[in-house]
């Protein structure tokens, strides 16, 4: 095989294929690399699970639906700079009535895509220190008086 044609051939195979900064925003899980934040994320989304499942049935679960579970946070990073772009984090409920009139199941299952307050430029160390405090669900969140469940309030 001539080598210019070898050569030729893994430039554009070099070419095509993906940079890791390809793209300026990333998920949290993915930031700076790929996999580098999931064991920091997971337990910051199961710290504002529990911390949800603790208040739910005293707030948001005493209405319309009782039994609203929190399902997914997913934040994206400007990955150039470092900071937390947006996060949110999605919710659904269920409420199962059956009809006296002909016996049918009745079905409503919402669902909520809340946004974190998050001020603008929010460094990725500073959000995760402030979530990994004492109280992620009502700890103001970096550069402002706000707290995730300040955000909830105004979404769900």
């Amino acid at each position: 095989m001539n080598v210019s044609v070898l050569l030729f051939g893994l430039s554009c195979a070099l070419l095509a294929a993906p940079s890791a900064q390809a793209f300026p925003y990333v998920d949290l899980i993915d930031y700076p690399q790929q996999e580098d934040n999931w064991d920091r994320f997971f337990a910051l989304e199961g710290r504002l699970q529990h911390g949800f499942d603790n208040i739910c049935g005293d707030t948001f679960c005493e209405g319309e639906y009782s039994d609203i579970r929190a399902l997914r946070l997913r934040c994206s990073v400007d990955a150039v700079r470092g900071t937390v772009h947006e996060c949110l984090w999605a919710f659904v409920a269920s409420d199962l009535e059956v009809s006296r009139e002909d016996g049918a199941i009745v079905a409503r299952q919402p669902t909520w895509l809340c946004r974190l307050p998050l001020v603008p430029g929010t460094p990725v160390e500073a959000f995760h220190a402030a979530l990994a405090a004492r109280d992620p669900l009502h700890d103001p969140l970096p550069g402002t008086s706000q707290s995730v469940y300040d955000g909830l309030t105004d979404c769900l």
